[in-house]
């Protein structure tokens, strides 16, 4: 990690982070009020489970999506954390639905978010304090 600086990490989680944030509030708006034949055209996982849990599905996509822009500030990043993990469990389930019905479309799309999400994770996990004190005492 020589070289690395904690701004940078910061950074590239944002960068990560936002867009996830704006996908997963589009998805989830769209499973929490679209109609049931809008979700099932356009593929939503969502639409094998009862109605009302679809929609609190939809809404935990939302709130979730809110959470990962706690990756902007080193205060809020254990939110941001919070949600990616809940968002990539999200994707393990829809996975496992979309597989169930033979919607192997589908997967590259999730394994593609949940590895975006795990990205999150790491660069807002980094102990910053650590690297900071290192960066300061060039031990790199």
């Amino acid at each position: 990690m020589k070289g690395y600086h904690p701004l940078a990490g910061r950074l590239i989680a944002t960068l990560l982070a936002f867009p996830l944030a704006a996908f997963f509030i589009f998805v989830g708006w769209n499973k929490t009020f679209a109609a049931l034949e809008e979700l099932r055209q356009y593929g939503a996982w969502t639409i094998w489970l009862p109605e009302a849990l679809g929609r609190a599905v939809g809404l935990s996509e939302i709130l979730c999506a809110v959470l990962l822009l706690g990756a902007v500030s080193v205060r809020t990043q254990v939110v941001a954390r919070t949600g990616a993990v809940l968002l990539i469990l999200n994707q393990l389930i829809a996975a496992l639905f979309h597989a169930a019905h033979g919607e192997i479309g589908a997967l590259p799309q999730n394994a593609i978010l949940s590895l975006a999400l795990i990205g999150v994770i790491g660069l807002t996990g980094i102990s910053w304090k650590k690297i900071t004190s290192k960066w300061e005492k060039s031990e790199w």
